[in-house]
């Protein structure tokens, strides 16, 4: 398994492991069992929202930053 993209993003998924393992779980089963393959998230401080995709057929998560709401 994969984990690329948007460096911001990346350093909030790390945030997310280290202070609740099971939401991270969460959101990667999300992404993979979606039919789209894409879960949203956003930061700590719910500001930036972001986009987890998921592509099945080289393992891979990609994480991009979404507009805000």
């Amino acid at each position: 398994m994969k984990l690329e993209g948007d460096p911001q993003g990346l350093e909030e998924l790390k945030r997310i492991k280290e202070e609740n393992l099971f939401y991270l779980k969460f959101i990667m089963k999300e992404a993979k069992s979606n039919t789209d393959n894409i879960a949203t998230f956003k930061d700590k401080a719910g500001r930036q929202k972001y986009k987890l995709s998921y592509d099945p057929a080289t393992d891979a998560f990609t994480v991009s930053p979404l507009a805000g709401d």
